[in-house]
């Protein structure tokens, strides 16, 4: 089955692949080794991605050329990145930066949240508007689950394991990092009116292009939006010690201190990352334009030729809100969903802090 990005869940083993990779495929994970790193769609999702990987690829031994600048970073016989093959897991190798084999970033419901849905009656009922905010809950072959900066290149995830040890508050560490509600449907919008696929760039079969925006807010972002984040609100009022949630504003305002503590919280304690800041200044907006124009595509496979997922921040406030009456409807939407809208920074960001 074929994912958002382009990516697909196989029914079996890469053509070519040996023994030990069917192996490492059928005894790869347990039902506590799978630490989660979620993000709402438009949240910082491959700016997170891709920090981590370098982090680790630097770790390693390995190098990285600064596309603007010029300078190497890490070792200079080391080996190189390769970015023509990086797809963006959603499963990453990460033994040497974090003390599990594997961490998912991608977009998920909270593992362990199905026993808590009845709290909110309007869960069950409703949909996401677009398939992509719920990847272990989407009907994938997860035998086969795609993963990065590894020598093998899918192992199994038993969903139903990773569940029940989350719910009982046994699980690895799972972090959400969650955007402003109509900064995020603002992205979201603009990403999908440019997206190649129609399940993104229409609403109902109308094109987002003629779709008012706050139509696109009320009927379709702000559902989904609640639909995701209230499970990490609620298992993180459960189980905080298990659960955290970080904000996307903060991120970006701290790129390297936020995420420190995001780390820490997925390592269970805090390390000496040594490459860190290096990761962090790699992922940097600028640079990553640049590798998308060496390698002809966006990052997250979207999009050909010169066109980038990565898109300027859009003021829809300040300009198609200038009273806040669009965000007091959001807020009464959200708090009406059981969302506690008190979580989110309602400050304009700046153009400049901004991370697909």
């Amino acid at each position: 089955m074929t994912r958002a990005d382009g990516r697909e869940n196989v029914d079996l083993p890469p053509a070519g692949g040996d023994l030990l990779c069917i192996e490492r495929i059928e005894s790869m994970l347990s039902a506590r080794a799978l630490p989660i790193l979620s993000t709402i769609p438009r949240s910082g999702t491959w700016f997170l991605r891709y920090a981590i990987s370098f982090l680790r690829h630097l770790e390693s031994g390995g190098r990285i050329d600064d596309r603007l600048t010029g300078r190497v970073v890490g070792d200079p016989a080391g080996p190189r990145f390769d970015f023509s093959r990086f797809k963006g897991g959603p499963l990453f190798a990460v033994e040497e930066i974090l003390p599990a084999e594997h961490l998912f970033i991608g977009h998920t419901v909270c593992p362990g949240f199905a026993n808590l849905a009845r709290n909110f009656a309007w869960w069950p009922q409703t949909n996401f508007h677009v398939r992509g905010y719920d990847y272990f809950h989407e009907g994938l072959n997860y035998r086969y689950t795609p993963v990065e900066l590894a020598p093998y290149d899918y192992v199994t995830v038993r969903v139903s394991a990773v569940e029940r040890a989350a719910a009982r508050g046994r699980g690895a560490p799972i972090a959400l990092v969650y955007r402003n509600p109509l900064d995020q449907a603002a992205s979201y919008f603009r990403y999908g009116q440019e997206h190649k696929d129609p399940a993104y760039n229409q609403l109902d079969g109308v094109p987002l292009a003629a779709v008012p925006f706050r139509d696109y807010l009320l009927r379709a972002a702000l559902p989904s939006y609640a639909r995701q984040f209230v499970s990490f609100q609620a298992l993180a009022e459960m189980y905080p010690h298990q659960v955290r949630l970080f904000s996307y504003e903060r991120l970006m305002a701290d790129r390297v201190g936020t995420m420190g503590e995001i780390l820490a919280h997925l390592a269970g304690a805090r390390r000496d990352w040594s490459f860190l800041e290096d990761a962090v200044f790699l992922s940097r907006r600028g640079n990553m334009r640049a590798i998308e124009k060496a390698i002809g595509h966006s990052l997250d496979g979207t999009r050909s030729g010169a066109g980038s997922h990565m898109r300027p921040a859009i003021a829809h406030r300040s300009e198609s809100d200038p009273d806040h009456r669009l965000r007091d409807e959001a807020v009464a939407l959200l708090e009406a969903m059981g969302v506690h809208t008190g979580l989110f920074d309602w400050a304009i960001p700046a153009p400049a802090a901004n991370a697909a």
